[in-house]
């Protein structure tokens, strides 16, 4: 009955497909962040091909980062594990996160009949937990040092975070802890301040 319940309840059925989502989106984000850090770390130029950027890569990308793995995700997780941002456990984490990933992808209709669990739950919030120290040591080890910007004083470098991983937790947020309430305060203010650029063009 309660496999059941999982797909013919509409509340339950819901959040199943809620969490089921979030959990691929934040796969993804992950995925899509370490290869494109690392790739536009050693690319040789930027390239726009439409809307897409593009990276070229370099000889030096080639050696230190395709060549630690068959896998460009797996082989850019290990050039920051290398790198001292992850340690080799949370490398097999990622493996973990990818693999359950697949199967909610191609197992859909099976996950959402068996439903999602505790120990699902605990793996979303590693995986998170994992986006957000990578995001984290990118920006202090390496954006920071190569940029010509002056770090303020009260400058705290275990509260800073990227745009992307902003946005995500956002996302992560108003599904899973319904705080749309507080988004839709920034998402005024944001729209009075373009309404007064707006406005202050049109003046001049």
């Amino acid at each position: 009955m309660d496999e059941l319940q999982n797909l013919f309840d509409e509340h339950i059925l819901k959040r199943n497909i809620e969490f089921a989502a979030l959990f691929v989106l934040n796969y993804e984000s992950l995925k899509e962040y370490v290869v494109d850090r690392v790739r536009g770390f050693y690319a040789e130029s930027i390239v726009f091909n439409g809307d897409e950027l593009r990276y070229k890569e370099s000889d030096e990308y080639k050696k230190q980062v395709r060549n630690l793995d068959t896998q460009i995700d797996t082989a850019s997780m290990k050039w920051f594990m290398n790198a001292g941002a992850i340690t080799e456990q949370e490398l097999d984490l990622y493996h973990v996160c990818r693999k359950r990933r697949n199967d909610i992808t191609h197992e859909l209709l099976k996950n959402l009949y068996s439903g999602f669990h505790e120990n699902d739950v605990a793996l979303f919030r590693s995986m998170v937990h994992l986006y957000q120290k990578i995001d984290n040591w990118w920006i202090n080890e390496i954006e920071i040092p190569t940029s010509a910007e002056k770090i303020p004083a009260d400058y705290n470098r275990d509260q800073v975070f990227g745009g992307q991983a902003f946005v995500l937790s956002a996302i992560n947020d108003i599904i899973l802890a319904n705080g749309a309430d507080k988004y839709n305060e920034i998402l005024e203010l944001l729209r009075k301040m373009q309404k007064e650029k707006n406005y202050g063009q049109e003046c001049n």
